[in-house]
C-alpha cells in the first residue's frame, strides 16, 4: 500500500521496583506510561529527506516550542539544520533511523519526519526511546516496509546505542511492547495483571541526574563495605520479586506499601536527595499509598502511586503550585502503535 502519510506514537516508562539492584542480577519492573512520542511522516515537497522537531521536547533538550527543521546529508551523515541559530545539531540517532529504513525499503519516496514528543527529555522518562521506536514504526510504515515488532526493537536498542552508549534495552523494549515488563538478566516478561483502578503521579524534582555518576557511587560503596550494601541490594531484590505477586494479584495496597520500603532502601543505598525525599514525602501527604524515586537517583523523577484519579488530579495540581512539573498516568500503557 502507498501510504500518503503514517502517525505512530509510542511510550515513554517509569522503572517501578529494583533500581541499581538490577545492575547486578536482581529483577527490575518497569510500566509504559501514557506520556507519549508522536511521529508524523509526509512525503517531502522538496524531494528531499527532511526532518523537522516543533514539540517543546526533543532529544537534545528543550526546544522553546519552536520549529527545527533539518534536510538530511548523505555525504556527511546527519542531518543538517537548515537555519544557522540553532544551538546544537540534531542527534546523529535519527540520521541511522532515517538510513537504514530507507536501505531496507525498496520505496523511492522521500519522507518528512516530523516528531511531537510530550516527553521530557533527560528526567529518566525514556523518551530518547520513545522518539526512536515511534521513528522507526512511522517511517517503516510510510517506506512500504514491514517491520516486525522484534526487528523494530532491535534498531530501536541500536539508535539507543549511539545516544547512551550501552544501554540496557530496557526503554526500546518497554516503548515498543508497551503494558508491565518484568525485566532480569537481559531478559524480558510481560506481566499479565488485572484491569488496576491506579494512577501514577510523575513529579520531575528538577534536579539534574548522572545514571553513569551514581551506579559508579554504588560500586564504589559495594567496594568499599561489601557485606553492607550487597545485603540492601539484595533486599531491593526480593522486595521486587513480591511487587511481581502483588501486581499479578492487582493488590495495589501492598504495591504502595513496597514502593515506599524500595524507597527507604534507595536511601540507604545512597542515591537519594533531600529533595526527592520530600517530594515523595508530599505525595504521600496527599493521599498516594506510596512514593519512590524512580531512575538512577540523585535527581530526577520520583512517582506516587494513587488509587483515587481526584487525589492524584490534586496531587498534580499542588506539586504545579510548588514549581514542580507534574503529570498523571495510569500503568500498563500501550506500547508502540498506530494513530490513524
Amino acid at each position: 500500500m502507498d501510504a500518503k502519510k503514517t502517525i505512530f506514537s509510542a511510550p515513554g516508562k517509569i522503572i517501578l521496583f529494583g533500581e541499581h539492584s538490577v545492575v547486578y542480577g536482581h529483577p527490575a519492573i518497569v510500566t509504559a506510561i501514557n506520556l507519549r512520542t508522536k511521529c508524523i511522516v509526509t512525503e517531502s515537497l522538496q524531494n528531499e529527506i527532511q526532518l523537522s522537531i516543533s514539540s517543546d521536547y526533543s532529544l537534545n533538550g528543550p526546544s522553546a516550542g519552536l520549529k527545527r527543521e533539518y534536510t538530511m546529508n548523505k555525504e556527511q551523515n546527519e542531518f543538517i539544520a537548515q537555519y544557522s541559530n540553532y544551538e546544537q545539531p540534531v542527534n546523529p540517532a535519527y540520521y541511522f533511523i532515517t538510513e537504514r529504513v530507507l536501505h531496507l525499503s525498496a520505496s523511492k519516496k522521500y519522507p518528512h519526519i516530523h516528531i511531537d514528543s510530550e516527553i521530557p527529555p533527560g528526567i529518566g522518562l525514556g523518551s530518547s526511546a520513545a522518539n526512536s521506536v515511534a521513528s522507526l514504526a512511522s517511517l517503516s510504515a510510510f517506506m512500504e516496509l514491514e517491520l516486525s515488532m522484534e526487528k523494530l526493537n532491535e534498531l530501536a536498542f541500536e539508535a539507543e546505542r549511539i545516544i547512551h552508549g550501552r544501554p540496557s534495552g530496557v526503554d526500546n523494549t518497554i516503548s515498543t511492547y508497551g503494558g508491565i515488563q518484568f525485566y532480569k538478566e537481559k531478559k524480558f516478561s510481560q506481566l499479565n495483571i488485572p484491569n488496576l483502578s491506579s494512577y501514577v503521579v510523575i513529579v520531575n524534582s528538577g534536579i539534574p541526574r548522572n545514571t553513569k555518576t551514581y551506579v559508579e557511587k554504588v560500586a564504589k560503596l559495594l567496594e568499599e563495605d561489601t557485606t553492607k550494601y550487597q545485603k540492601i541490594l539484595e533486599e531491593i531484590g526480593k522486595l521486587t520479586t513480591i511487587a511481581k505477586s502483588n501486581l499479578m494479584e492487582g493488590n495495589i495496597q501492598k504495591i504502595g506499601d513496597l514502593m515506599t520500603q524500595n524507597q527507604l532502601l534507595l536511601e540507604k543505598l545512597g542515591v537519594g536527595h533531600p529533595i526527592l525525599t520530600e517530594l515523595t514525602n508530599s505525595l504521600v501527604q496527599l493521599g498516594s499509598l506510596g512514593s519512590k524515586l524512580t531512575g538512577a537517583g540523585g535527581g530526577g523523577c520520583v512517582i506516587g502511586l494513587f488509587d483515587d484519579y481526584q487525589k492524584a488530579n490534586r496531587a498534580v495540581e499542588e506539586m504545579k503550585n510548588k514549581g514542580f512539573q507534574a503529570f498523571i498516568s495510569s500503568l500498563a500503557e500501550r506500547g508502540v502503535q498506530v494513530e490513524q
